[in-house]
């Protein structure tokens, strides 16, 4: 599983040419499909914010770059476009998890992914600089079922069980 934070500011390149097309600006999340939408690039166009990659035309996503087969993929693309509810990951980090019976998880720091299938595996939670530090960020499996606010996201109470500290995730 790879880190969804980690993709910000890659370059994304075509892989028959490599011409450099862009970078990642930002990702799109569908939350109930537990799966990336797509990318958003910087620097694609001139005239519109809104040129991306749905995530089926991506070729590979690796450490230090996104590869592309063609820049026939680049497209518009934004939440409003996209079916289902879309996010952008930006609107979901640093957001406050309370569970639906008032307990507060930490703050929601990442979202862990699988980058050949686009599944959402996890979010990454923080308890405060000094909890990290001492015993590390936790791991949560994505909630089935969670609300999404303007500064916090609530989720079932059950999810308390299932929290895992980063050292042990799979």
């Amino acid at each position: 599983m790879q880190k969804l934070r980690n993709l910000f500011g890659l370059p994304v390149l075509i892989t028959g040419t490599g011409a450099q097309i862009g970078e990642v600006k930002e990702v799109l999340l569908d939350l109930e499909q537990a799966a990336v939408r797509g990318i958003v690039l910087a620097g694609a166009n001139w005239f519109t914010n809104d040129q991306g990659v749905v995530f089926e035309d991506v070729f590979r996503i690796g450490r230090d770059a996104v590869m592309l087969r063609a820049t026939y993929a680049v497209q518009e693309l934004t939440p409003a476009r996209m079916p289902g509810t879309v996010y952008y990951l930006c609107d979901l980090l640093d957001k406050q998890i309370y569970t639906d019976a008032g307990l507060s998880f930490g703050i929601l720091v990442d979202a862990l992914y699988d980058s050949t299938t686009g599944e959402i595996k996890a979010y990454e939670i923080s308890d405060g600089l000094i909890t990290d530090l001492l015993y590390g960020r936790k791991i949560m499996p994505l909630p089935q079922a969670q609300v999404v606010g303007q500064d916090r996201v609530i989720i079932p109470d059950a999810m308390t069980n299932l929290l895992i500290p980063e050292s042990n995730k799979v």
